[in-house]
C-alpha cells in the first residue's frame, strides 16, 4: 500500500506527552462484556515518564502502558480523553478520563 490512512481521532505520541501533569477529575474503565463503566478513581493525574504513560488517582496507578502502544483520543466535548491498549495477556483495557478544569484543548498546550 502506497499511502497509509491516518486515524484523525487518534492522538500522537507528542500529544500524549503534552498530557503529562494534567489533573483529572475521575477515571472510569469500560467493561468489554457489559459496556458498563466502573469508576477507578478520583482526583488523578497523568504522568508520562520516559516511555510510560500512567494515570494515578490518590497514589494508586489505575492505568499504565507503554507510550507507543496507547491509542487515545479526546472526547467530542473536549472534557477528557479515552485511552486504550492491549496488555501482554491479550486483555483490551479501555479507560475514560475527565479533566478537572473542564476542557484542555491539546492545540492550546
Amino acid at each position: 500500500m502506497l499511502f497509509k490512512k491516518k486515524n484523525k481521532g487518534c492522538m500522537t505520541v507528542e500529544q500524549l506527552r503534552k498530557l503529562d501533569k494534567t489533573a483529572l477529575k475521575y477515571v472510569t474503565r469500560r467493561d468489554p462484556e457489559t459496556a458498563a463503566e466502573i469508576k477507578l478513581g478520583d482526583n488523578g493525574a497523568v504522568n508520562v515518564i520516559g516511555d510510560d504513560f500512567t494515570i494515578v488517582c490518590f497514589g494508586k496507578t489505575v492505568f499504565s502502558a507503554p507510550l507507543s502502544e496507547v491509542r487515545a483520543g479526546e472526547l467530542m466535548d473536549m472534557s477528557g480523553f479515552t485511552a486504550s491498549y492491549t496488555d501482554k495477556n491479550g486483555e483490551h483495557i479501555s479507560i475514560i478520563a475527565k479533566y478537572t478544569d473542564g476542557t484542555v484543548a491539546l492545540s492550546r498546550r
